[in-house]
């Protein structure tokens, strides 16, 4: 995976993500496509779940399935695979590579959560 952190990185980082944890918690969230019936598992926030749902409802369906996820150094990778993909796209430079790593450490928070990953 491309991205490298060093343990004084992931203890800020990790701080970071406690302080956000406060304003609004991380959860793991199922949408159900209500047309085509797939599905789809997210990490995200609470404030972002609330969002989706409210603005999707008609396409899909949302339950959270792990609410409040401990902050893991898991979690953490997650969140910086999360804003390289969002400044990419910001910068319509979306880079495969920079998917891969969402998609690895996404499967990786699922897993250390108790859930299937997805291949």
């Amino acid at each position: 995976m491309a991205i490298k952190l060093e343990p004084d990185q992931i203890k800020v980082l990790k701080a970071q993500l406690d302080e956000a944890n406060k304003n609004s918690h991380f959860v793991i969230i199922q949408a159900l496509s209500k047309k085509e019936h797939a599905n789809i598992r997210m990490v995200t926030d609470w404030q972002n779940y609330l969002s989706m749902k409210s603005s999707n409802e008609d396409n899909f369906q949302f339950e959270v399935i792990r609410d409040i996820l401990p902050i893991t150094d898991n979690l953490v990778y997650w969140a910086v695979a999360q804003q390289r993909l969002h400044s990419a796209t910001q910068k319509g430079e979306p880079d495969e590579q920079v998917v891969d790593d969402l998609e690895y450490y996404t499967n990786k928070v699922m897993a250390e959560n108790k859930l299937k990953v997805q291949s």
